[in-house]
């Protein structure tokens, strides 16, 4: 209700607030996280870390976002494909059962690969006198039973379009007893 004016000069005190507005502010600003959150861990595929002793916590630096391309080679999921070899903790060794996969696509093709590498090379072109060079940071992982030839693959990939800024993902050995 609104107020209204009374014959007798005074104002009616029973005014109750339009809630309406701030149910939109309030969807709208649920909208805003969602979409400003950090969705980088909805595009990695599942894969089992080669275990290191030593490795760099990945942390970001103070006002700088960590930018960087992430490369996962993984068996194929057990949906798609049966394999004992890799279902019983065996090294898997034939190619077909291998992915290469960049936010959620499958690029295991070569050109594809090289393609969208390419493309991601031109986006960080920044030195113009080293323009093959690109500022570009790739981060691989791969499934620690992977063969290296699907890493050394993705690294020569990343060379002939100029990216030199190549990480290695690892999980830390927990020291549990």
């Amino acid at each position: 209700m609104s107020r209204k004016r009374l014959r007798g000069g005074g104002v009616e005190e029973d005014v109750s607030p339009n809630l309406i507005p701030m149910i939109d502010i309030m969807f709208l600003l649920l909208l805003f996280f969602m979409l400003g959150a950090d969705m980088g861990h909805r595009e990695l595929e599942d894969v089992m870390l080669p275990q290191a002793s030593s490795i760099k916590e990945d942390k970001e630096e103070k006002g700088k976002q960590l930018e960087r391309l992430t490369i996962n080679i993984y068996h194929r999921y057990p949906s798609e494909l049966q394999c004992e070899t890799y279902a019983s903790g065996g090294v898997c060794r034939a190619p077909p059962h291998w992915r290469i996969g960049v936010r959620g696509v499958d690029c295991t093709d070569a050109a594809k690969l090289g393609d969208l590498l390419k493309g991601e090379a031109d986006r960080f072109r920044t030195d113009s006198k080293a323009p093959a060079m690109s500022e570009r940071r790739v981060m691989i992982r791969a499934d620690a039973s992977s063969p290296y030839g699907h890493i050394q693959d993705v690294m020569v990939h990343c060379a002939r379009v100029g990216i030199y800024q190549i990480e290695c993902g690892a999980a830390q050995v927990s020291n549990k007893v």
